[in-house]
């Protein structure tokens, strides 16, 4: 971890959306980088009106900004 700190590709942070981060030895002897994003899913806004799906709009023919920002 100390090799990562000093090549500058993790450092110390104080935001509200820090994800903490884990190496696990991989069988070939490689790591890999764990996230837990638990902290971060409960600090995001959840969209009120979702995206629609794309099996959805296969019968539109116009497309406007409005329906874009109001879903």
């Amino acid at each position: 971890m100390e090799d990562l700190i000093t090549k500058g590709w993790v450092q110390d942070n104080m935001s509200p959306c820090v994800m903490p981060m884990i190496l696990v030895p991989k069988e070939d002897g490689s790591w890999r980088m764990c996230t837990n994003f638990r902290a971060i899913n409960n600090i995001t806004i959840k969209y009120r009106l979702p995206i629609p799906r794309l099996d959805e709009l296969h019968e539109s023919q116009i497309f406007t900004k409005i329906d874009l920002k109001s879903g």
